[in-house]
């Protein structure tokens, strides 16, 4: 937070606690204003701005995104034996997996931001964000490593999964086109089914479970598969629920 200097208002570990707050406590301004001795709510807007200003200056670069880290580092340090094992076939392939959740946001009085923003499924508004993960998976996190978001996204009908990953695709988000090499693995679930056209077409490889297809159950092989995918894959689920754990958009 170098970009950030003390003031008369509020020291920097003061705005950092009240950003912090607003997150994981999903609190008013006024009620943050009271509880951290601010004068009025438009200041704990303010001090808001300043902080995410700063973090998006000084933090996120270098953190977060796929600028941050480099795709051998990615593969040397982040992706698991059994990730490279199970899904490779050819020397320095990168594992990926990808998936998307939804954060809850309030009613807008913008009709066109309500009406994009407004989840059939959920029945609530919400916005949806990607991300990109290694598949490392540490005994004591349990939980892979972030190589990007990507979003975040509407959620009308015209944005699903499989839309939005290849939105990123062919938008070429964050570079990611580049980023990725021919041949790489994209670990992804069901829901991106239309979008693996797509991921062939930039020549990368799509790892997806196996579909019934109108039968009762799925063939030996097909099951094996699909169990090969979860035992990569789960790592993503863990993201989520950390996520949904400690910073909740939306209090229930």
């Amino acid at each position: 937070m170098s970009s950030m200097r003390n003031s008369h208002v509020r020291s920097v570990r003061v705005a950092v606690a009240v950003f912090l707050a607003k997150l994981r406590l999903t609190l008013s301004n006024r009620v943050l204003a009271a509880l951290f001795h601010l004068d009025n709510k438009r200041v704990v807007s303010h001090i808001v701005r300043q902080v995410r200003t700063a973090l998006m200056k000084d933090f996120v670069p270098f953190h977060l995104g796929l600028q941050h880290i480099n795709r051998q580092t990615a593969i040397e340090q982040y992706q698991t034996t059994i990730a490279t094992i199970l899904h490779t076939n050819k020397p320095k392939q990168l594992c990926v997996v990808a998936d998307e959740t939804y954060l809850f946001i309030q009613k807008s009085s913008n009709n066109q931001l309500q009406r994009k923003s407004y989840s059939m499924h959920k029945h609530r508004n919400l916005v949806k964000p990607m991300i990109l993960t290694a598949t490392l998976c540490s005994t004591f996190l349990q939980d892979g490593y972030i190589l990007c978001a990507l979003g975040p996204f509407f959620s009308d009908y015209k944005n699903n999964d499989a839309s939005i990953l290849k939105h990123c695709l062919y938008k070429n988000e964050q570079d990611i086109v580049n980023w990725l090499h021919e041949d790489d693995i994209l670990i992804v679930d069901r829901g991106f089914r239309d979008a693996i056209s797509a991921i062939k077409h930039f020549g990368y490889e799509p790892v997806m479970p196996s579909f019934l297809k109108r039968r009762e159950q799925l063939s030996t092989d097909e099951v094996n598969y699909t169990r090969l995918i979860t035992k990569v894959r789960w790592v993503i689920e863990r993201i989520w629920c950390r996520l949904s754990e400690n910073y909740n958009s939306e209090k229930k």
